[in-house]
């Protein structure tokens, strides 16, 4: 700034006068001005393009990031759906088993009740109501009893022998009064 002024100071010396060399000299010195602000060498030339040219490098390596930036999303975004169809696909057969073993329960509930309501019911009689329920009773028992031998069958069972033998008869093994 200091320059410019400075150089329409001198125009204003050197071209202008009085009154009619004044605008001369006022547009010749801005003219001075404008020329030494902007310098007319070549290295700043190769300098100015230097800048230009590294700028547009740096503005075509950021359109190509962008575009490949663009790209890893939209085949980011593909991945996951194909990974969403692949678990809804699964959830739907998993829910299709599922009704399916919910409906083979379900008809074996049915088919249960049903059988338990075939099973014999065994009516007491009028006359004798005592004797009926004993009889019952002794069915169930008996019943019972059975189910219990069943279950009892296999099992082994430690025979011990009688308390002639001191090694089974623990009174006397550790000195207790009998």
């Amino acid at each position: 700034m200091l320059r410019l002024l400075g150089i329409l100071s001198l125009g204003h010396l050197i071209f202008g006068g009085r009154h009619h060399r004044l605008r001369r000299g006022i547009l010749f010195g801005v003219l001075l001005g404008y020329l030494a602000n902007r310098d007319f060498n070549a290295e700043r030339v190769a300098e100015d393009v230097r800048e230009k040219a590294g700028k547009a490098k740096r503005a075509a390596r950021e359109a190509v990031r962008a575009a490949e930036k663009e790209l890893r999303k939209a085949e980011h975004d593909r991945r996951i759906h194909e990974i969403h169809e692949k678990v809804d696909a699964r959830r739907a057969a998993r829910e299709e088993r599922m009704n399916a073993l919910h409906a083979e329960i379900e008809a074996r509930k049915a088919a249960r009740k049903a059988e338990t309501k075939q099973q014999e019911v065994y009516a007491l009689p009028v006359s004798g109501l005592n004797e009926a329920k004993a009889i019952r009773e002794l069915a169930e028992d008996l019943e019972r009893d059975s189910r219990t031998a069943a279950m009892a069958a296999d099992v082994p069972t430690i025979d011990f022998p009688e308390e002639e033998d001191e090694k089974y008869f623990s009174a006397r093994k550790y000195g207790y009064v009998q």
